[in-house]
């Protein structure tokens, strides 16, 4: 939704210290003499909490907000955690009170876990938002695991009410979430089945945390975005993944770039790309990816006649081999030019040794997959084992050096 200039009122970009209501106050006079406001930007200004709670009472006298209204990445800088914490409870108080927002965005504040914790009332009972941008605010497992629950709950909010939750897009990115938030994530996206954006890269989620988030997602039938570049997958992250495709009918763009899907895994969510016939944004960057995956791979894109972009640099297969050509004349069957295929500037090449490495890998982690039912019931060891074990062996050489 475009929003008229003169409905917007800005202060983007100013790099403004607000930190008193003195400091503030002739900015909240305009915001108070705006008419017709729908759209709010502070972003690129620097925020205090007296000045927070300031602008928190202006607000909630502005119910004519709406759209991509709160704007407000990047108003925290050089505050401290705690001042952040008020900051954020004041602003989210207010936007409760603004019956028409739809998006939030708070991107780029570094407010970890605190502020998590200081938004959850707002996004538990705000049944109407429809955008929340969280990226880059550090919020880690504890933050993470907070907005995860409290989005839960508001579905179950509006269960209560007896409507359909409002939240159809989520950017979580950079956020070091890794695999400890996962099954909050999974069990809230799983509820919400409303999403059709969700991008949530560079977080250091692992293939369990993976295979969480996918099966969440699963629930989703209306998901045309997904960006998780920069985890890691590996072969059963791969696998989860190429398995939920085919619920996602609308998928439009898929984001997988750097995510370690490697020669198997790789292979396996190209072959599942084949019933993706929507997608129009294929990352598979820096995979591993090797050349029975790129043949797979021409096969996949003679269904995919919506293509607009596919990346697949840093693979580990030729950018002169047959496959690349392959791929480029299932592009030409469906009248698309070589154009849409990226850069191959940096393609990485397979040497024996570490074939031979890749084999025993895969190997490894065959057993590793078989046998985790076995470890589950035995339970890994403790710290605590493992030194009683040592202390055991000590025991037992000392008796045998004194013919005990």
């Amino acid at each position: 939704m475009t929003i008229s200039a003169d409905r917007i009122y800005s202060l983007e970009g100013k790099g403004l210290k607000l930190t008193t209501a003195e400091d503030i106050a002739p900015y909240l006079e305009e915001l108070r003499s705006f008419e017709n406001l729908e759209e709010i930007r502070l972003n690129g200004n620097t925020i205090g909490a007296e000045a927070a709670k300031a602008l928190a009472d202006v607000l909630r006298t502005r119910t004519t907000l709406k759209a991509s209204v709160a704007t407000f990445h990047d108003i925290f800088t050089g505050r401290l955690k705690d001042e952040v914490k008020e900051s954020v409870v004041a602003i989210c108080d207010a936007l409760s009170e603004l019956p028409n927002l739809i998006e939030l965005n708070l991107s780029d504040n570094a407010f970890g876990p605190l502020g998590a914790e200081a938004m959850s009332d707002f996004l538990k009972k705000h049944t109407g938002l429809q955008i929340l941008k969280l990226n880059n605010n550090g919020l880690g497992i504890q933050g993470g695991t907070t907005i995860a629950q409290s989005l839960l709950e508001c579905q179950a909010e509006c269960e209560k009410l007896g409507k359909e939750p409002s939240l159809h897009t989520l950017i979580c990115g950079r956020n070091r979430l890794e695999n400890g938030s996962a099954p909050a994530f999974s069990k809230a996206f799983a509820a919400l089945k409303t999403l059709r954006e969700v991008r949530m890269p560079q977080n250091g989620i692992r293939p369990e945390g993976i295979i969480e988030l996918v099966a969440g997602l699963s629930n989703n039938s209306k998901l045309a975005v997904l960006d998780l570049q920069d985890n890691t997958f590996t072969h059963t992250g791969s696998q989860a993944l190429a398995g939920a495709l085919s619920n996602w009918s609308l998928l439009e763009t898929l984001n997988v770039g750097d995510c370690l899907l490697g020669p198997t895994g790789g292979r396996l969510v190209i072959e599942a790309l084949k019933d993706s016939e929507t997608l129009k944004i294929v990352n598979l960057q820096y995979n591993e990816i090797e050349h029975d995956g790129a043949l797979a791979l021409a096969e996949s894109l003679r269904k995919l006649k919506a293509l607009e972009n596919i990346e697949l640099n840093g693979n580990r297969f030729d950018a002169e081999s047959n496959a690349v050509e392959m791929i480029k004349a299932a592009l030409s069957e469906n009248d698309l030019d070589d154009d849409i295929l990226g850069s191959l500037s940096d393609m990485e090449e397979l040497t024996d040794d570490e074939d031979d490495d890749e084999a025993e890998d895969e190997e490894e982690e065959e057993k590793e997959e078989t046998s985790k039912p076995e470890k589950e019931t035995s339970g890994p060891k403790t710290a605590s084992d493992v030194l009683e074990d040592n202390l055991a062996d000590l025991v037992t050489q000392m008796k045998e050096q004194l013919n005990v």
